[in-house]
């Protein structure tokens, strides 16, 4: 049995119900942890392509092999901090 106040009426009540709706669909089938974990894989492919050019334009420029691997470590290390802590969490929600 549904109880609804007096004041409860009109369309902002009702785009709060719906929007309460559309998160428990998507609650429901994890959605939103599908979502996450889609994103950071494509951040993954964008960071590696960015690190595979830069190191190509580098190389072909001149600069010493440990400079251009030093650049690439200090981008992509925090990146994969990031992305280790977000696919653990991901794997948490899933056998919980």
């Amino acid at each position: 049995m549904e109880r609804r106040r007096r004041t409860d009426r009109g369309w902002t009540c009702w785009l709060a119900m719906r929007a309460g709706e559309l998160w428990d669909f998507v609650d429901k089938r994890d959605i939103d942890k599908h979502v996450v974990s889609m994103a950071v894989f494509a951040g993954t492919v964008t960071v590696m392509r960015w690190a595979m050019a830069f190191a190509t334009e580098a190389l072909a420029a001149g600069t010493e092999t440990f400079e251009a691997a030093a650049v690439i470590a200090a981008v992509l290390a925090p990146y994969m901090a990031m992305q280790a802590a977000a696919l653990k969490w991901y794997f948490e929600t899933r056998s919980a």
